[in-house]
């Protein structure tokens, strides 16, 4: 397995493993799952992704990043990598953060597989992931970035509480003021993103690692001049262990937003 003590993402592959080859019969779907005290949860969620393998028309791997879970979550991923061929893990030393696990994860995947499309995903089986088939449709017809939505005709999040459904609201009612994103759900953390979008976004400079990371990301892909598209879903109830969402994370990701829409965000100062 792979370990990563980097606190960032930019060196995270250079130390992990050599490229492997693969055949170019179909593009890359490397589908990137950050967990934590997700044991019960995974290999569910595995499970469900394999099944849907063989008929989709990318070649499919999974790649999970794990920080440092202190209920076995790692252990079962690796039962799940002998298991099934198209696993590998990235284990970090600690809670580092929604987006640099995603960032640790796009860029080992295409450093090291030479990935088509990077795909974001929950591990707490919110996202179904049978909704990949229609998601990866779109990815074939080119489009950059493909986004889950419940805001559009047959999404939804039918069990969310007023209060749930006021603050979703209300995010992406700030992001669309502020960010103008091309799609209904901004904060939606169900996406599949193309390679040549995530070369993009490594040169500028993000400045969060956690949840916000989402808005940012499309703040940048929408400067990119990327293509949009989004497909519906259901959000469905997380089944167990509890949620990594919490009062901090939404201020900062209120703050986020508000200062990337007036300030915007500057690319990298080449090295």
């Amino acid at each position: 397995m792979i370990k990563s003590a980097s606190p960032v993402f930019q060196e995270v592959t250079r130390e992990l493993q050599r490229p492997e080859s693969r055949t170019r019969a179909k593009l890359l779907l490397c589908q990137v799952i950050p967990t934590y005290n997700e044991v019960e949860n995974i290999p569910v969620l595995v499970e469900r992704i394999e099944s849907l393998r063989s008929n989709l028309p990318f070649d499919l791997m999974i790649v999970v990043v794990d920080d440092n879970s202190s209920d076995g979550t790692a252990e079962k991923v690796k039962e799940l990598a002998g298991k099934f061929g198209n696993i590998k893990l990235i284990q970090r030393p600690g809670l580092m953060g929604l987006g640099s696990a995603y960032m640790d994860g796009f860029a080992y995947s295409i450093s090291n597989f030479n990935a088509d499309y990077v795909g974001e995903m929950d591990a707490d089986l919110q996202h179904p992931p049978e909704v990949l088939s229609e998601m990866i449709k779109k990815a074939s017809e080119g489009t950059d970035v493909v986004v889950a939505s419940r805001y559009i005709p047959g999404g939804g999040a039918s069990d969310w509480s007023l209060g749930r459904r006021i603050v979703s609201r209300g995010a992406n009612l700030l992001t669309k003021i502020f960010l103008r994103v091309p799609v209904k759900d901004a904060t939606s953390g169900y996406r599949l993103i193309s390679q040549r979008a995530i070369n993009g976004m490594f040169e500028y400079q993000l400045s969060s690692k956690g949840y916000s990371f989402q808005v940012e990301s499309l703040y940048v892909y929408k400067k990119l001049g990327m293509t949009f598209a989004e497909v519906p879903y259901n959000f469905e109830t997380r089944k167990a262990g509890e949620t990594k969402l919490n009062t901090k994370e939404m201020w900062r990701f209120f703050r986020t937003t508000i200062k990337t829409g007036i300030f915007g965000l500057k690319k990298k100062k080449p090295q």
